[in-house]
């Protein structure tokens, strides 16, 4: 049995990530690729749209998301200005939600919404996931400020 940073279990019987998900190359590189894009939003986001930037700041928290598949974590500081992205776990996240690498880029690309995906079980979560749930609609008109059509499947020509 693996622990997280928070004491949470982290694992299955197979050792693979908390959702049971092998962890693939080709995960981590679409994590890895969603992470380059989060990481250009919000600094880009943050720069040049500073009110609706600093609106999303009522959240109050600070959000790890666990990539299963991928053994991959990032953290959004909701709790500051400017938002901060890490590639990282944070012991002291709050909000905590474990998804596969297509689950989280589905989500950030718009293909399904957060909330959806939680109330179906799709994502796994803990903490107040409300917080995150209230700024979700404000990142919408920020989405200009990432590369997200770099997370979407090539179309053959």
């Amino acid at each position: 049995m693996s622990t997280g940073e928070v004491g949470v279990d982290v694992s299955d019987a197979t050792g693979s990530g908390r959702a049971g998900t092998p962890v693939t190359a080709e995960a981590t590189a679409q994590a890895e690729k969603l992470m380059d894009v989060l990481e250009g939003f919000f600094a880009a986001a943050c720069a040049q749209d500073e009110r609706l930037s600093r609106r999303l700041t009522v959240a109050e928290t600070i959000w790890t998301a666990h990539i299963t598949d991928a053994d991959r974590s990032f953290t959004i500081y909701f709790d500051r200005f400017p938002i901060e992205f890490r590639r990282e776990a944070d012991p002291s996240a709050e909000v905590l939600l474990w998804g596969t690498a297509q689950d989280n880029v589905d989500i950030w690309t718009g293909h399904t919404f957060l909330g959806l995906s939680i109330a179906n079980r799709i994502l796994e979560y803990e903490g107040p996931v409300r917080k995150i749930l209230r700024i979700v609609p404000m990142l919408r008109p920020l989405g200009h400020f990432g590369n997200f059509r770099e997370l979407l499947p090539k179309r053959p020509s």
